[in-house]
């Protein structure tokens, strides 16, 4: 997904929050991509920064490969270094390897790590903003002046 889109993609795309992503088999490895590019024959890699949080919509899998309904996951994305690879970070301690996802595997970005305001803002669980304090300005000089004649 990231280390070798990064390595060797044209053009990367960064994941947004809210954003809803397909996995795709593209040289023998997975690349995330946009819903739009799904069946583009050059599509555009989306990769996730580290510690990027997504939900996988497993019950949206075409082709189940058992009549047990899988329930969504949530996850968080991990950019291994040692040795370079993709994983997958359940919460219930699972490792999910990006290569051995399925292909059209649905994943929407929850929450981009430095970015979790925005996040909150996307899910709905924001406080209203104030509403904005008239502003005080101050008479000009020349206003000040005329008041006193």
């Amino acid at each position: 997904m990231c280390w070798y889109s990064a390595d060797h993609a044209e053009r990367v795309l960064e994941a947004e929050a809210g954003q809803r992503l397909v996995i795709r088999k593209v040289h023998g490895s997975s690349w995330a991509v946009q819903e739009s590019d799904l069946q583009k024959t050059r599509p555009l890699p989306v990769c996730l920064l580290d510690r990027t949080k997504v939900v996988f919509r497993f019950s949206e899998l075409e082709q189940q490969t058992s009549d047990i309904p899988v329930p969504d996951t949530e996850a968080v994305f991990r950019m291994l270094s040692r040795p370079k690879r993709d994983i997958f970070e359940c919460a219930d301690g699972r490792m999910l390897d990006v290569n051995n996802l399925p292909a059209n595997l649905v994943l929407d970005v929850l929450e981009i790590p430095g970015r979790e305001k925005l996040s909150a803002i996307l899910d709905g669980d924001h406080e209203q903003p104030e509403e904005a304090q008239p502003v005080l300005t101050r008479p000009s000089l020349l206003e000040r002046v005329f008041s006193l004649l």
